[in-house]
């Protein structure tokens, strides 16, 4: 996953790693990787590289040949685990879109994630996703014994780390974003489930008819029908509109640390760390009335129906309207975000690897 500019499936690897590295004293962790290391080995941590990122290689003749040669007690994967493994499988799954919303991907994505997900699953001597409602849909829809899966929280990811303002202006700078001017910042791969589209439409309904001096700055690289989003920028304000593309973790942090509003429109989330690294940077969150956001953002988020562009724009309407609302959030926000940590998400994984384990 690292290196591959997958955003929250690499943030996730290497926060994991971080997390198993500050509470595993008694842990012996091997990280395999296809791109470079991210961190130092250290005590207790070792990075092996594997000979091709070629996935028919690694999951059909190395990772196996390594579990049995290196005596792994658990081998951790995300979606999709090796043909066979001498070690017990662990699979973090975080969510299942491809099942409810398949429309939402690419042939090929479609087709390699249905057929490989569910025969983890199968493998899998525990399975971890990131909310109780991924995971009562992976319950659900695959008969997961209930002992046998665990929702786990992510904690913010490293863009949620504080920055400084000289540091964060030249960081926009370098992404030829104007910091004097206020801005509403989304964050997320261009695909459909993102709902940007929608979105876009709002942000011209707050420009055209709220006469709202704001722009929109979009972080994230495209992905499976990114067209559809620039098409809907382009034409009027579309001067306002900024895609930033994929961007680094310091790059994110001062985006996030500058703006007015961070809105997070997306019709289907596992988790949604975007949210909570806004939160964790105290800047006002808006986001969709769905399942999981419910479940990370609690009470400090203004909530909105995604799929109603009115919906949207009343809504940051409202955030932008309305300076103690906006005091509210931040200061919630920040509450908030305090209660995950990526050494509570790596405590709690220790015990399925002992779980699975035993």
């Amino acid at each position: 996953m690292v290196g591959g500019q997958e955003t929250g499936n690499e943030t996730y690897v290497k926060s994991l790693v971080g997390g198993l590295t500050a509470v595993g004293d008694d842990l012996e962790l091997i990280v395999y990787y296809s791109h470079s290391p991210w961190a130092p080995a250290g005590p207790g941590v070792h990075f092996e590289k594997l000979v091709t990122a070629n996935p028919f290689v690694r999951l059909g003749v190395e990772l196996p040949f390594r579990s049995l040669r290196q005596r792994l007690d658990v081998l951790h994967m995300t979606y999709a685990t090796p043909v066979w493994s001498a070690a017990p499988l662990v699979v973090t799954v975080h969510d299942i879109s491809y099942v409810t919303n398949p429309e939402w991907f690419s042939p090929r994505d479609l087709r390699v994630l249905s057929a490989g997900v569910p025969r983890s699953i199968r493998k899998a001597a525990h399975v971890i996703t990131v909310s109780e409602s991924a995971r009562r849909q992976i319950v659900d829809q695959y008969r997961v014994p209930e002992d046998r899966i665990s929702a786990i929280p992510n904690g913010p990811g490293p863009a949620a780390k504080p920055i400084e303002n000289g540091e964060a202006r030249a960081e926009l700078s370098a992404l030829g974003l104007n910091f004097e001017r206020p801005y509403l910042l989304a964050v997320g791969n261009l695909q459909p489930r993102k709902n940007l589209v929608r979105f876009i439409q709002a942000f011209r309904i707050l420009v055209e008819s709220h006469h709202h001096e704001v722009e929109l700055v979009i972080v994230g690289p495209r992905r499976y029908r990114a067209e559809e989003v620039l098409q809907a920028a382009a034409g009027t304000a579309t001067e306002l509109i900024h895609f930033t593309g994929y961007v680094t973790d310091r790059q994110l942090a001062a985006c996030y640390a500058c703006s007015t509003a961070f809105v997070f429109p997306s019709l289907y989330e596992g988790f949604g760390m975007p949210a909570l690294e806004a939160m964790a940077h105290g800047i006002p969150v808006a986001c969709s009335d769905v399942d999981a956001l419910r479940e990370v953002c609690g009470d400090a988020a203004l909530l909105f129906d995604p799929h109603s562009v009115d919906g949207i724009a009343n809504a940051i309407d409202k955030v932008l309207k309305d300076s103690d609302l906006r005091q509210r959030l931040s200061q919630a926000g920040i509450a908030r975000a305090a209660q995950f940590s990526w050494e509570k998400s790596a405590q709690l994984t220790l015990e399925v690897y002992r779980k699975a384990r035993s």
